[in-house]
């Protein structure tokens, strides 16, 4: 079984290892296809014990979550440039022409909201930056509002973690 305690022990110790999870999860919850199965609640969690335990500070989990999601959507949308004429052209991708062609007028008319709302919604997530680039959206708005948007969520996570710990101080 999992020992907790000797977890956190350990943590308290390394906690630049601490931090380096912290970027793992999440920059794997937003990774092309590899977000589809790792849930934003590990992150959430292993967030929230650290900093009630003062493992890290609150400005510490939220820059390195924002700057970990950043780095996976960034490299999602570049894979969405680099590969989309290729994905676009696949035989299995021809059966969906009708999807793709919507979700590109989706893109042209909410582009913006887009990456904002991508960024937020946890299932979709890990694909809208890829299918942004597929999409041919211009490289440095999707930059900005990424950054943007990466802002936003990091500070939702902050109020998610503080409000958790609010629940945790009630019980230890």
């Amino acid at each position: 079984m999992f020992d907790f305690e000797a977890w956190l022990a350990w943590a308290s110790q390394n906690s630049d290892y601490a931090l380096v999870m912290i970027f793992t999860l999440a920059f794997l919850e937003a990774c092309p296809g590899i977000g589809l199965f790792i849930s934003g609640a590990f992150l959430l969690s292993l967030a929230s014990v650290l900093y009630h335990q003062e493992v890290l500070s609150l400005s510490m989990i939220s820059g390195v979550a924002i700057f970990g999601a950043f780095l996976s959507d960034q490299l999602g949308f570049y894979l969405g440039r680099g590969l989309g004429v290729g994905l676009v052209q696949a035989d299995w991708m021809q059966a969906h022409g009708e999807r793709l062609s919507r979700a590109r007028a989706f893109i042209q008319r909410y582009g913006a909201l887009a990456v904002i709302a991508g960024r937020l919604a946890t299932m979709v997530r890990s694909i809208i930056p890829m299918t942004m680039g597929i999409a041919g959206f211009s490289r440095w708005k999707f930059l900005v509002l990424d950054v943007v948007a990466c802002c936003i969520w990091g500070s939702g996570l902050a109020g998610l973690v503080l409000g958790l710990d609010s629940l945790l101080g009630r019980w230890f």
